[in-house]
């Protein structure tokens, strides 16, 4: 009896154990590969969030620098010392708008294209944090130069460092470039450990030429060999490691090498709080086994329902939902597990959230960026909603930042962030970058919107007070509003359209509508049909008479073009001249003028009309190697005297490239053509190159001689120009007399020649033709 007691007892005991493992096996399985989801989401999340935060910090600083390196261009008091050529001064001052920013480099480059001043901080050594003169300093700068200057290649390697920089043009009176200047932080260290800081992981930068890279930073204090080629690997050949988790992207070409940054950590540390979750799991069980096998019919449920509870917890975290609490039991090794599980939870919230924040809200005024608003916005589009953007940009920010500093541009900022959410009916307000905010209305209407507009207005021009200075704040606002569906980017198109209107036309407000819009797409039009326009003969000459002020005669006229397009009607010169500047017309158009003015010389000849003829060339043509050549041919192949023809050069050809331009004219002038600068006073060539120009007279610019009998300072300054010219044996002409008194005072003081609209406006060469019959002048 004893032994089938013993027996039975055994096939019940060892029931139970097969029972026990069969069931902890199996809650074991759930558990690990539940566990091994949210590992999986885990990493994607992490290298989701590394990639967004590596993108918004560099962009950040391209963005910072290039606001400041704009911000420094038009500081009055860099560009004095700068066109006064006071080196050490020059680099004082470039040294304290470095400071500001604390920029690990400071650069600025002359319109020759040499480095007069380049500043740079230590990085390393004993002279750490000390600002030396760069090694290129007073050297060529070693990129091509042209309006686009700020666009160069963000990097820069400089004595074994690479910078990110960024460039602004300096310019001088009417957007004239005299020089660049630029500012760069170091990629290195200090950026790698700001990455690490915000995602948790390893960071750095490594140069490839595709067979060997070379970490040049590392926010880690050392690196294993095991590190080096798992990142390396998958830098150079894509090849993951399943040992890490890894994140890279291209920056760009440096020295034929490409620059990468990149982000790692090893899955157990990345994981580390689920293996040890894992180990206390794996634990428990052992010691619950003893137990269980004796207290099997008692506790077998009590077993089951924390494993059932922790794995449905696991798949529900896996999910992405933190916010319930473990609760699996009362006994304390289960309440431990689960205090670890929520603390778990709440661990990855934290971090989740702050990351998170970071990525969708702006540092300065924690208003959401750009991000934030198009996550927001986009059920409203997909719903078609009717939804108004304004885009908002306070006035005279940059005169605060340069008169007072960026302190309190801040501190504007802030306060303008802080006046704007105090306003009802905005449904968002978010901050996009620099002094520009946009708000989200929806579903009202153009009346209410005004209202609302003007209620924003008044919150925001009430009196600002800081530390005792006041500010009277204002703001433009661009506004696009429809009650169609639409897109955000759209929306922001057409409210940038209308800010920018706004502000040309000194408006408070604009709400977009595309009669302001037509002016861009007329242009991108244009821009399409020049080219066939000169050849398919759509252009036209007008001629503005010149009058021999001693003579008291017509003698000369000024060939004029005009676009007499099919569809738009005359274009003026003024629209589709700097399109050809722009598109590389300017030779084939200005080869045409001087082929039809030849003509027409010729045929006025024929009449008996004898006109000398001035054609206008631009900067485009003097770069041209060939373009005197084909000048001297035209006029030797058509028999026309050369002294019929004037060629008229603004000063800014001339300034643009004035050795290759006095070369250029030499060549003319050495075969008899006879030259004038025209627009003489706005320009801003020296009396030393005006000097050495071939030219044989000034065209006064009419800015200084409309208003000839009203102003006494424009008629000291023609004065001084008659002076001038003639002490140089230089003919006068002056162009914008517009009463008879004018025409006289100039008579009186020995100006040669002149043209207006009191003589006659552009007229075509029948016209021309008619005027002289009828004229005083002729």
């Amino acid at each position: 009896m004893f032994g089938i007691f013993n027996r039975i007892q055994m096939r019940i005991f060892a029931f139970f154990v097969i029972l026990l493992i069969a069931v902890q096996a199996i809650s074991f399985s759930i558990t690990f590969y539940a566990n091994k989801r949210l590992e999986q989401e885990q990493l994607r999340n992490q290298l989701s969030v590394a990639e967004l935060v590596f993108k918004s910090e560099y962009n950040d600083r391209n963005y910072y620098l290039s606001a400041f390196a704009e911000t420094a261009a038009k500081d009055f008091g860099l560009k004095d010392i700068f066109i006064d050529d006071d080196s050490r001064s020059f680099l004082v001052a470039l040294n304290n708008h470095r400071k500001r920013i604390n920029a690990d480099i400071a650069i600025a480059i002359n319109i020759e294209g040499n480095i007069i001043g380049e500043l740079m901080l230590s990085p390393r050594g004993m002279d750490k944090g000390k600002v030396k003169v760069g090694p290129e300093h007073g050297k060529q700068f070693r990129y091509p130069l042209d309006t686009e200057f700020q666009d160069v290649n963000p990097l820069y390697p400089l004595d074994d460092n690479i910078y990110q920089i960024k460039f602004a043009p300096l310019t001088s009176g009417a957007s004239n470039i005299i020089g660049w200047v630029g500012f760069g932080y170091i990629i290195g260290d200090e950026l790698a450990r700001s990455l690490q800081m915000k995602t948790g992981l390893n960071a750095g930068f490594m140069v490839s030429n595709g067979e060997n890279n070379q970490f040049i930073s590392l926010s880690a204090e050392r690196v294993n060999t095991d590190d080096y080629q798992a990142v390396s690997e998958f830098i150079q050949n894509g090849q993951s490691n399943d040992e890490y988790v890894l994140w890279h992207e291209a920056l760009g070409e440096v020295n034929n090498k490409q620059l990468h940054a990149f982000m790692y950590l090893t899955r157990y540390d990345v994981l580390e709080s689920f293996q040890k979750q894992w180990l206390l799991q794996l634990g428990l069980i052992v010691l619950m086994l003893p137990i269980s096998l004796l207290l099997a019919f008692i506790i077998s449920s009590d077993v089951t329902r924390p494993i059932k509870v922790l794995i449905e917890q696991a798949r529900f975290i896996a999910k992405g939902n933190y916010n319930s609490k473990v609760q699996v039991g009362n006994s304390i090794e289960m309440k431990q597990l689960a205090e670890e599980f929520t603390v778990m939870q709440e661990a990855i919230v934290s971090r989740e959230s702050k990351i998170a924040f970071q990525a969708y809200h702006d540092p300065l005024t924690n208003l959401p960026n750009k991000n934030e608003l198009e996550r927001v916005t986009q059920p409203w589009f997909e719903d078609k909603s009717a939804v108004a953007i304004c885009l908002i940009n306070i006035k005279r920010m940059t005169e605060v930042n340069g008169t007072l500093g960026h302190v309190v541009g801040d501190e504007v900022i802030k306060e303008v962030s802080k006046r704007l959410c105090s306003v009802d009916n905005i449904d968002l307000v978010c901050r996009m970058s620099g002094d520009e905010f946009v708000l989200v209305v929806k579903q009202t209407s153009p009346k209410a919107l005004r209202e609302l507009m003007a209620q924003v207005q008044q919150t925001i021009e009430a009196e600002y007070c800081y530390q005792d200075i006041s500010l009277h704040l204002q703001l433009t606002v661009g506004i696009s509003f429809v009650h169609y569906p639409s897109d955000l980017e759209t929306l922001l198109r057409q409210a940038d359209t209308s800010l920018q209107y706004a502000k040309k036309n000194k408006l408070d407000q604009q709400i977009y509508n595309q009669k302001i819009d037509v002016n861009t797409l007329e242009r991108l039009q244009l821009i399409n049909e020049l080219k066939s326009a000169i050849e398919q003969g759509e252009l036209v000459l007008f001629y503005q008479p010149k009058l021999d002020l001693k003579l008291n005669k017509v003698t000369h006229v000024e060939a004029l073009v005009r676009w007499q397009h099919p569809d738009r009607g005359m274009i003026p010169p003024d629209t589709f001249i700097p399109i050809a500047e722009q598109m590389g017309q300017m030779n084939a158009l200005t080869r045409w003028v001087m082929n039809e003015s030849i003509a027409q010389y010729l045929r006025w000849k024929s009449q008996g009309i004898d006109l000398g003829i001035a054609i206008n060339i631009s900067a485009e043509n003097l770069k041209d190697p060939y373009f005197c050549q084909y000048v001297l041919d035209v006029i030797s192949d058509s028999n026309v005297p050369i002294e019929a023809l004037t060629l008229e050069i603004t000063e800014d050809a001339v300034v643009s490239d004035p050795e290759n331009a006095i070369k250029q004219l030499k060549i003319l002038k050495k075969y008899g053509l006879k030259l004038s600068i025209d627009d003489y006073g706005t320009g801003y060539s020296s009396l030393a190159q005006l000097k050495q120009l071939p030219v044989d007279e000034l065209k006064i610019d009419k800015s200084f001689v409309q208003n000839l009998m009203v102003s006494q300072d424009d008629q000291i300054i023609v004065n001084s120009t008659l002076q001038l010219a003639h002490s140089l044996g230089l003919r006068v002409v002056a162009e914008g007399i517009e009463d008879e008194a004018a025409l006289a005072w100039l008579t009186e003081r020995g100006c040669e020649m002149g043209q207006g609209y009191y003589l006659s406006r552009p007229t075509d060469a029948d016209n021309l033709v008619q005027w002289l019959t009828s004229s005083r002048y002729a």
